[in-house]
């Protein structure tokens, strides 16, 4: 019945690695179960669905702030031909943006052509077809992720600024050890999610950029310590992916419901044991993660 519906492949070479007697071989450790390997692609994609909606959150929120912010700021005007982007009436005028920003203009560029495209969605149709103008909050539900994160990253310094202090409101950060966190957690969010959608395995990823040190160590209301991270523990991990979402989402219903998804996922293996390990030490995360977020959402609300 399993393999009706799912590879051969997709299970066996997907997931043997953790039970092989001899790494780089097709030697598996005595007694491992077919069933071990489904249970562990059964999580996998699990907690991957848990991880992505969450993400999904962020790039909401992001998406909203630089909206509302360039609004504010320069108007509802763009004209998505004028590729030039030097009139001043228009919000995406590359005046409007960090100078010393070497992709300043090809990012505004790209941002104009989405709404262009064969690929518009109903929302930018209708205001290009009965408005004279297409705002930002409406430019925004037309892009990628990546690219909503290139626009947060040719901001003017003071546009940057507003917008990391309403994601990281802590006064113990300076606002430039804000900008690096923020820079280096939502590159973070972008690349884990591309490597999932391509069928990375999530105890299985590597180049993921590390988060700093101090900032994370602070943000995580030390449910992380500087000796977990110099193991590599919280880094630029699956455990590091969590505690960036439980960070950035300033919504208590969300995060409590982000640790009743993964409570609901993972419990009933907790006492599941497959090649010595626990299901939470073969996912890289603490033995006490519930614990440790629930803290995190105590702490962060308090």
């Amino acid at each position: 019945m399993i393999l009706s519906s799912l590879s051969y492949y997709t299970i066996i070479n997907g997931y043997k690695n953790t039970f092989l007697s001899v790494p780089g071989t097709d030697n598996f450790i005595e007694g491992t179960k077919f069933n071990d390997l489904y249970t562990l692609h059964m999580i996998d994609t699990s907690v991957n669905s848990i991880v992505l909606k969450n993400i999904l959150f962020v790039e909401q929120y992001l998406k909203t702030k630089i909206a509302y912010l360039v609004s504010e700021q320069y108007g509802v005007y763009t004209n998505p031909k004028d590729l030039s982007n030097r009139d001043p009436n228009d919000y995406l005028c590359r005046n409007n943006y960090g100078r010393s920003n070497r992709g300043r203009n090809n990012i505004l560029r790209q941002l104009k052509e989405t709404l262009t495209s064969d690929r518009i969605n109903d929302s930018v149709a209708h205001y290009a077809n009965t408005r004279n103008h297409i705002p930002a909050w409406i430019l925004v539900t037309n892009i990628t992720f990546g690219l909503t994160i290139k626009w947060y990253n040719i901001l003017s310094a003071a546009d940057k600024t507003r917008i990391c202090s309403e994601f990281i409101q802590t006064p113990d950060l300076s606002v430039d050890d804000k900008k690096e966190f923020m820079s280096i957690a939502l590159d973070l969010l972008r690349r884990y999610r591309n490597k999932i959608a391509h069928g990375s395995r999530i105890f299985n990823l590597s180049d993921l950029p590390v988060l700093p040190k101090n900032q994370l160590l602070c943000l995580s209301h030390n449910v992380l310590s500087a000796d977990e991270y110099n193991k590599n523990i919280g880094k630029s991990d699956l455990f590091a992916v969590i505690l960036t979402c439980f960070i950035l989402i300033d919504n208590r219903y969300i995060l409590i419901n982000f640790l009743s998804d993964l409570m609901y996922t993972l419990k009933p293996y907790i006492n599941v044991r497959l090649n010595g390990k626990s299901i939470l030490e073969i996912l890289g995360l603490p033995n006490d993660l519930f614990n440790r977020l629930d803290d995190l959402h105590r702490e962060k609300f308090s």
